[in-house]
């Protein structure tokens, strides 16, 4: 069977080198913008992070998508077959890894730690008034990643409300009542640009906003105006919009901002190759492929 790599940004030779000793008969392509299609078009499965454009409607033998990771928004492109079958990855340490980088980044502006830090740049030994974080805390999305965020964030002592479409509270009425907000949420059409000036004014002023979900959730311009006026005191993006982030993006001097190059959690290259080789061999037995996305949905 012939795979095609289309990690990048993510080094595609872990993943070469982890399939060529699972699958040493399969022929394995590792895509770039130089290489020819006739090196890559004929592939039967993809492993990827992304479908750069034109990739996927130049592969008339394409089977099956396999994400490296839970999220599957990159993959689904307009132009890929509706036929096309879509999995995920699904890592239980990964839930567990993005719930502790949501809960530092919480505990940082609960604590006013950011406030110590600059104190100890101008070697300044002050005490300020703090008591235990019981912040309100609002979490978008209520899957396994954000059942794992409420969980922890309530261990450690914050005040925790789960928020999804589905359950028909108005989206700025949670966040009304939330010192924190963190997106949880899958990317999907109505996702997309949830987090906009509209939803950040709805915010008390002084609050926090983390996002470890997709950059696309929220509307930049908007967070970075948001930040600029003070209207939020801190926010923590492990995603962006645009992935790498480019050296001239604003959001590099954005005041109180932490940015983080997505890896609030990572399921290792073992985990990835062993889930992708269990569906590859459904796919040429002719079984159910595990962890299928559903495509309308998103997720």
């Amino acid at each position: 069977m012939k795979i095609l790599l289309l990690t990048h940004p993510l080094p595609a030779e872990p993943y070469l080198d982890a399939l060529r000793r699972a699958r040493p008969a399969d022929e394995i392509v590792i895509w770039s913008r130089d290489l020819p299609a006739a090196r890559w078009a004929d592939a039967e499965v993809v492993l990827g992070w992304r479908f750069p454009a034109g990739v996927a409607c130049a592969m008339p033998r394409l089977r099956w998508v396999c994400s490296v990771a839970a999220g599957v928004d990159k993959l689904l492109v307009p132009e890929l077959p509706a036929a096309v079958p879509v999995s995920r990855i699904v890592d239980p340490d990964q839930a567990l890894g993005i719930a502790q980088y949501v809960t530092a980044m919480a505990l940082r502006f609960a604590r006013e730690l950011p406030r110590y830090d600059g104190q100890q740049r101008e070697r300044v030994w002050t005490r300020h008034p703090m008591a235990a974080a019981r912040h309100r805390v609002c979490v978008l999305g209520q899957g396994a990643t954000g059942q794992e965020i409420a969980r922890m964030l309530a261990a450690c002592g914050f005040a925790v409300q789960g928020w999804r479409r589905s359950q028909g509270r108005p989206l700025h009425e949670a966040l009304s009542e939330a010192q924190i907000v963190v997106c949880a949420l899958p990317l999907t059409p109505q996702t997309t640009g949830l987090i906009d000036r509209e939803a950040l004014a709805a915010m008390p002023r002084g609050g926090a906003f983390i996002n470890i979900a997709r950059g696309a959730h929220v509307v930049e311009d908007d967070l970075l105006a948001a930040l600029r006026s003070g209207h939020l005191a801190f926010a923590a993006l492990d995603v962006q919009v645009n992935e790498p982030l480019p050296p001239e993006s604003p959001l590099w001097d954005a005041p109180n901002l932490v940015i983080t190059p997505h890896i609030a959690a990572q399921s290792s290259v073992e985990t990835i190759v062993a889930q992708f080789v269990e569906g590859l061999e459904a796919l040429r037995a002719g079984r159910p492929l595990p962890r299928l996305v559903d495509r309308q949905l998103g997720y």
